[in-house]
């Protein structure tokens, strides 16, 4: 798919997906989600993630570790599924994917990690 739309078109495809996927899996998603395409990586930033009752907990220590460990908890155990649809998107391997978070911020970034530099499908296109 990526060869059919502009490189701009394609990080907005994946942001949609992400936020779709986020939706699906947390009732909630991200308010604002940004996708970029930088060689062979797709970094995706998710900003104001927490669901309300995140951010009720995000109030104390307590609860900031909590959310931390249950998001993180969650994505070991659906990840597979988030790559492929990045896979999907891109026309090509997801070989892995990071992901880390800031409570503090209320920010994720996650990571993919391509079997192929799709970025050169964009060079002379605008």
């Amino acid at each position: 798919m990526a060869g059919q739309l502009s490189k701009g078109g394609l990080e907005a495809e994946i942001a949609n997906a992400v936020t779709r996927f986020h939706r699906e899996q947390q009732g909630r998603g991200p308010g604002d989600v940004r996708a970029f395409v930088v060689g062979d990586m797709v970094l995706v930033r998710c900003q104001s993630i927490f669901t309300p009752v995140e951010a009720h907990l995000s109030a104390s220590d307590e609860g900031r570790k909590l959310i931390k460990s249950a998001r993180q908890e969650l994505r070991s155990i659906n990840h597979e599924e988030i790559e492929e649809v990045i896979a999907g998107l891109v026309g090509c391997a997801v070989l892995r994917s990071h992901c880390d978070l800031s409570v503090e911020a209320a920010e994720q970034v996650e990571v993919y990690i391509l079997a192929q530099n799709i970025e050169k499908l964009f060079a002379g296109k605008k």
